[in-house]
């Protein structure tokens, strides 16, 4: 008697599966959509079919998810003969089975289907995966020096074959995920048994990530990716305890001491300790790296989180904003140096997005954490340098990727010593720079001396660096206040000349920046203005520039979309120091009170100036 469809015996259902691949592979030449693909493909199916049968064709048949059977490529490698062209029509396959309704667990198949669903996500979840492929040039190199060049392409490689294969294996989970969900809930059997295995919550993690930095995801597969964790771990909003209890024990025990903790162990940076505190006594002069690894020793094996496995930096993502501040508070250690070492990296993509999650870390790390354990100095030291990765010696581009994530990093730590001096001076008498700001204004005075002064003196020829720079300016004249007006003679020259530039018309955006942050400079240094000789040279930047900006024959001059931005903030600028120059007569400033005495002559010999200066009447 033959056996029916849904047995598991390969033998026996191979010929209905290849004939599905079979068609799979035509509909994936075809470039189908992974819904469509799947309507035609349902007529291929038998009926009844169970999840263990399900996972019998797909893990054996030819051209079938064999990698699984290879433990040895269990969790960082991935077969060579995994690529996009056999691998999709093989999840479109399986994905059309899954959805044509005709999956049966049939009597006592709770945990037969439980058990082969667990096996089939496992190889789905690898093939799908951003890691690497162990190709034959690549295992020439192992052992040898890689460099960047080397990551972006293996990066690329993974990034496209996740494109083409990430939306029809997610779907795959997400179904499977179902399927498990409601069996458990309609029987007796644990929640636990639905749980997917830890490999595959972590490329998850990867596809969760809408970052534009991760390629292969986008907002669809974000989207589903997401709520197949919330279907495994909860969400991170829920006020169950169990459901928090389970998403904690995976982002402590899974993702940071399983997963980061071996990959980031041979290429920690020798400030910080492997328990993630400060090194009394790191090397002199020596590398950054523990071992006196340098870039010339980067490989697979001291460095798979940025060669093979490129879930890691999305996962160290995940692990910081999927969490609270009491649980950052308790597992700090485990993030220290890994964060260190993303900070450390040559690479600008890895650079970048370190300093991204290392501001999203310091926002959730407890202020007395970090001045107790001395990290604060360390994250600085590690910080600065890369305010000084500007043009020429570095690329435009990476020098504004990094720039501002570095100085957003920044202002974080500095935020953070205004804690630490309040808990000083409870202890102990107020130190002298205590009105000051103490700690607090002294690191924004670093900031605004070492990455902005010294940044424009560099790259003020770099019209999107000066546009940054003045971005960063006002915020940190805001976080300083009235402690900035130290800074006036080196702040007001800086950007009056990129206020009264002739060519500042071409560039609308820089131009805008420097206006506000004039503005920010005005609305924190006030009581310095009147009277001093800012006034006058605040006075002159207005009249130039607004004068530039109106000019039809001025190089650049266009109507732009951010023309009349550029113009109300002139006019904005205008109206505030009419304020200033008001409140300094009442304090007994000398000289004219009011602005529009001061710019009458100006008005009068070009009356285009009438517009900017008519709110100040």
């Amino acid at each position: 008697m033959a056996s029916s469809p849904g047995s598991a015996g390969p033998s026996s259902s191979s010929g209905w599966f290849r004939s599905l691949l079979n068609a799979a592979s035509s509909l994936a030449a075809a470039q189908l959509s992974t819904d469509d693909a799947c309507a035609e493909l349902s007529r291929h199916i038998p009926k009844p079919l169970t999840v263990a049968a399900l996972r019998a064709e797909a893990l054996t048949a030819d051209g079938g998810l064999i990698c699984f059977q290879n433990e040895n490529n269990k969790n960082t490698k991935k077969n060579k003969k995994q690529t996009a062209s056999t691998t999709r029509p093989l999840l479109l396959a399986i994905l059309a089975c899954l959805r044509s309704g005709k999956i049966t667990a049939g009597a006592n198949q709770d945990a037969t289907a439980s058990a082969a669903g667990g096996e089939l996500v496992l190889a789905v979840a690898q093939a799908i995966a951003p890691v690497a492929a162990d190709d034959d040039k690549d295992a020439r190199n192992k052992g040898l020096g890689l460099d960047n060049h080397d990551r972006a392409r293996l990066y690329t490689d993974a990034a496209a074959h996740c494109t083409a294969v990430g939306p029809a294996g997610l779907a795959i989970l997400q179904a499977i995920s179902e399927l498990l969900s409601d069996s458990s809930s309609s029987s007796s059997s644990s929640s636990s048994s639905s749980r997917f295995d830890d490999q595959v919550l972590l490329t998850l993690v990867a596809y969760a990530s809408a970052d534009d930095d991760d390629s292969w995801s986008t907002a669809e597969t974000a989207a589903r990716a997401g709520a197949v964790l919330r279907d495994q771990l909860g969400s991170s909003s829920s006020s169950s305890s169990s459901s928090s209890s389970e998403r904690e024990q995976f982002a402590a025990e899974a993702v940071l001491q399983r997963y980061l903790r071996p990959l980031f162990s041979k290429s920690k940076p020798a400030s910080v300790t492997a328990s993630g505190r400060k090194a009394e006594y790191a090397a002199a002069g020596g590398s950054a790296v523990a071992g006196g690894l340098g870039p010339e020793g980067e490989s697979r094996e001291t460095k798979p989180w940025k060669y093979v496995d490129f879930r890691a930096i999305p996962a160290v993502c995940w692990v910081i904003n999927e969490v609270d501040e009491q649980f950052i508070s308790k597992q700090w250690p485990l993030y220290i140096p890994v964060l260190m070492t993303l900070v450390d990296d040559s690479a600008t993509s890895v650079r970048s997005r370190g300093l991204v999650a290392l501001a999203a870390f310091l926002r959730k790390l407890p202020d007395r954490t970090l001045h107790d354990t001395g990290l604060g100095a360390v994250f600085e030291e590690a910080v600065f340098p890369t305010l000084a990765f500007l043009p020429s010696l570095t690329p435009e581009d990476e020098s504004l990727q990094l720039l501002g994530p570095a100085f957003s990093a920044l202002l974080c730590l500095a935020g953070k010593q205004v804690q630490q001096q309040q808990q000083q001076q409870r202890q102990r008498p107020a130190p002298k720079d205590a009105a000051g700001g103490g700690g607090k204004n002294k690191m924004l005075d670093r900031i605004l001396r070492q990455g902005v002064f010294a940044a424009h003196l560099h790259a003020q020829d770099h019209v999107r660096i000066v546009e940054v720079l003045c971005q960063q300016t006002a915020l940190i004249v805001g976080e300083m206040g009235i402690h900035a007006v130290k800074h006036l003679k080196d702040l007001i020259p800086l950007l009056s000349g990129i206020m009264t530039d002739p060519f500042a018309p071409v560039s609308p955006a820089t131009l805008l920046s420097a206006i506000q942050a004039l503005e920010a400079v005005l609305a924190n240094c006030w009581p310095r203005i009147p009277g001093s000789p800012w006034e006058d040279e605040i006075i002159t930047d207005l009249a130039v520039c607004w004068l530039n900006w109106n000019d039809d024959d001025a190089p650049g001059a266009t109507v732009t979309a951010r023309g009349g931005q550029v113009e109300q903030e002139l006019m904005k600028l205008a109206q505030a120091l009419g304020a200033v120059l008001k409140s300094g007569s009442k304090t007994g400033t000398n000289g004219p009170a009011d602005l529009d005495e001061r710019v009458a002559p100006l008005v009068a010999k070009e009356p285009s100036l009438d517009r900017l200066f008519t709110r100040v009447r």
